[in-house]
């Protein structure tokens, strides 16, 4: 038998950040033979488990789990192929058949021989007959779902609609076909998992033992504060814990390494230490460290001064807002859903203005100088907030305007939506988007007008963030949505729908006692539009006799 190009090297091992009953990571291959390639497996599973936050006279235990979780897997010395054998556009159900079959022994009776009576020998007078074959059959089918989606060739993420990662939820997924360098006297497979702050929940708190001055007043401060108190203590644990498990590399917090190193055998007589790709394991974290200090801080501070504290460690301005919204921060209809009451060229505008604000505005001078409704939509984004009479900005110095407000209205739950919408039918009406929306959200555009207002707000910002989503071959209506996603106002720079053909073919049938909806679907216009035609004196609608 021939020599084996590549052997598993077993003592390549990576260290452990967290306590894998929480999170874990790893690799398998499907052969023993690598040199032309092979199918690798990735796996993953978690759970929810109580662990110490821990810091300078400060110890507080509580649930650490995993609301969504990112496993990134990165090659050295070999070349990937993804081979996904499930769509990684959704987290999908699947069917599962299962077909049970049964064998038995059937006998035929004769003479009238009782069918309880011993099978005879061949010299008795009864004839009996053995019967082999399939005596039944059953379809077992069984719902399996996927909880993870690929985001990229070495790139997948799990989730649980929301819920705590339990059990093993990536389970020997076949994810890329491998070929090692033959020149090399090995090659590696690196995967890791990773999640952020805003997906880390922390559940129960263990408040009957907490040492350190400052474990004891964070004990005291759980049981005898508001919810609103509470969970902006949540924030900051969260945040403090991501970065205790940052490392130098990866900006999110690390949970699982895991290595797949092969060598060629002559590589694999060398002592291991002093092999490429081995590095010192070392037992898994029993505990957090996080910075005390900026707890004792927030335990010390206001209310007020604790929302601004949250700002400056690093807290997601999008979890701040929810927050701050839920418990009576904000008012929550003005501060959830975004609604695109101005273009987004004004928005920035309002924006890069308030960013250059060196303090806080004064809400009457930001309404003089912003003429529009730009401030409830950058609210809504959560980049902007309004409280004592002032307007604070929610960004860092250091960001830039535009790239933050197309980052947070991507997030936006409606903009999102609307984008769907574009993409199963990009050919839908500001109405029909409209509506859709109000049904989607709960809002009642109750007249044409609104829905067409807001469908066709949305769609214009949905095009200012992604142009693709406009028809190209729609020849007319593409330059139209494209110059209007870059204006200020409706209409600038874009052809009228107020063609002289137009308007002839509406006045005419108007004349004729045609409803101005009728009208409308006639020309391809909304109703909307004919009433403004009226009230611009375009086309004039008779009264009703």
């Amino acid at each position: 038998m021939d020599e084996l190009d590549f052997i598993v090297d077993y003592d390549a091992k990576a260290p452990s950040p967290l306590d894998p009953h929480i999170a874990n990571v790893w690799l398998r291959s499907t052969s023993n033979r690598f040199v032309d390639g092979y199918d690798l497996e990735v796996s993953a599973s978690f759970g929810e488990e109580m662990i110490p936050l821990e810091g300078d006279d400060f110890s507080l235990s509580v649930s650490f789990g995993i609301k969504k979780a990112s496993i990134e897997v990165r090659f050295k010395n070999c070349q990937p192929d993804p081979i996904f054998e499930r769509s990684g556009d959704t987290y999908a159900k699947e069917d599962i058949e299962r077909k049970q079959r049964g064998w038995g022994i059937g006998v035929e009776v004769e003479a009238g021989a009782s069918a309880s009576a011993p099978i005879p020998d061949a010299k008795g007078a009864v004839k009996a007959g053995i019967n082999y074959g399939s005596e039944s059959s059953s379809t077992e089918t069984r719902r399996r779902t996927r909880r993870w989606k690929q985001m990229g060739p070495q790139t997948i993420e799990v989730e649980d609609a929301g819920r705590i990662l339990e059990g093993q939820l990536v389970d020997r997924e076949k994810g890329w076909f491998v070929k090692p360098d033959p020149t090399k006297d090995f090659s590696a497979v690196v995967a890791t998992l990773s999640t952020r702050a805003e997906w880390i929940q922390f559940g129960r708190v263990d408040d009957v033992e907490p040492s350190g001055g400052i474990g004891k007043r964070a004990a005291r401060f759980l049981k005898g504060k508001k919810t609103r108190d509470k969970e902006l203590f949540g924030l900051l644990l969260r945040t403090l814990a991501a970065r205790g498990l940052q490392n130098a590399l990866n900006r999110d917090a690390t949970l699982a390494v895991y290595l797949h190193v092969l060598r060629k055998p002559a590589a694999l007589d060398e002592l291991s230490n002093e092999r490429p790709m081995v590095v010192p394991a070392g037992p898994p974290l029993r505990s957090i460290d996080v910075d005390s200090s900026v707890i004792d801080t927030f335990l010390d501070t206001d209310s007020r001064g604790r929302v601004a504290m949250l700002r400056e460690v690093g807290v997601p301005s999008e979890e701040l807002q929810r927050v701050l919204s839920e418990n009576g921060g904000q008012s929550p209809r003005s501060a959830r859903l975004f609604i695109a009451g101005t273009a987004p060229p004004s928005a920035l505008a309002s924006l890069e203005f308030t960013m250059a604000s060196a303090e806080a505005v004064p809400k009457g001078d930001w309404d003089a100088a912003n003429q529009n409704r730009s401030r409830t939509d950058l609210v809504a984004l959560g980049l902007i907030e309004v409280r004592d009479g002032k307007v604070y900005s929610l960004v860092p110095d250091s960001a830039s305007a535009e790239d933050t407000l197309r980052h947070a209205a991507m997030k936006a739950p409606t903009l999102q939506a609307t984008r769907e919408i574009l993409l199963e039918d990009p050919h839908r009406t500001g109405v029909e988007i409209g509506e859709e929306i109000g049904t989607r959200f709960s809002r009642n555009y109750n007249t044409e007008a609104s829905k067409l207002r807001v469908g066709n707000a949305l769609r214009r910002w949905a095009i200012w963030l992604e142009p693709h989503l406009v028809d190209p071959t729609n020849a007319k209506g593409a330059a139209r949505l494209r110059i209007s996603a870059k204006s200020e106002r409706p209409g600038i720079g874009a052809p009228s729908l107020a063609t002289p053909e137009n308007v002839r073919k509406a006045q005419a049938a108007l004349d004729e006692g045609v409803r101005a909806e009728d009208v409308a679907k006639m020309i391809g216009v909304s109703r909307a539009t004919i009433y403004g035609w009226s009230k611009q004196g375009i086309v004039s609608i008779p009264k009703a006799r």
